[in-house]
């Protein structure tokens, strides 16, 4: 395989990674994945990693002296089109990785939502993102006129947390 083939495979299994993990990963859990499989070293981690941040395919986040990383829509349709390049062993490999790792790495982080009915009849939704150490990374809070919206912020807000906090920070430190 050419050192292009080879540099190419490698962001589509970080992209992999990421769209099937469902949440962000830290670029500790990254490297701990392509580095204990002999699939890439840190340098060709990192440069992967800088690389589908610059193309826009990933969004990082600094969080707690870590970063993490979450696969954007463009990073999807990438992964969409390009799949079937990765070869069958790395795709065991990740997909071993997120069986053994998904859990752990979900439980990093406390996701609450919860609604309140207000004097005025509507409703106040409180949506809450904390790290391991308890503190808040995101809170959220929404008023709403009706139960069934204040609902579906809730169910939305625990499904989609990372897309949600990803697209909120995105959008408020534009330039």
């Amino acid at each position: 395989m050419s050192e292009e083939n080879k540099l190419a495979e490698n962001k589509l299994i970080i992209l992999y990674l990421l769209s099937k993990m469902g949440v962000s990963l830290s670029n500790n859990d990254i490297c701990q994945f392509a580095m204990e499989r002999n699939i890439m070293d840190y340098i060709s981690v990192q440069q992967c990693l800088s690389e589908l941040t610059s193309s826009e395919y990933l969004e990082s986040v600094a969080d707690g002296g870590s970063t993490r990383y979450t696969i954007t829509h463009d990073g999807n349709d990438v992964l969409g089109f390009f799949q079937n390049r990765i070869t069958e062993w790395l795709l065991s490999a990740a997909n071993e990785y997120i069986l053994n790792n998904r859990q752990r790495i979900k439980s990093e982080y406390e996701v609450s939502a919860n609604y309140f009915p207000e004097i005025n009849g509507e409703y106040l939704v409180k949506c809450e993102v904390c790290g391991l150490d308890g503190g808040r990374i995101m809170e959220l809070d929404v008023v709403v006129p009706t139960k069934s919206q204040a609902l579906q912020i809730c169910s939305n807000w625990k499904k989609n947390v990372n897309s949600i906090c990803s697209t909120i920070f995105s959008a408020i430190t534009k330039e």
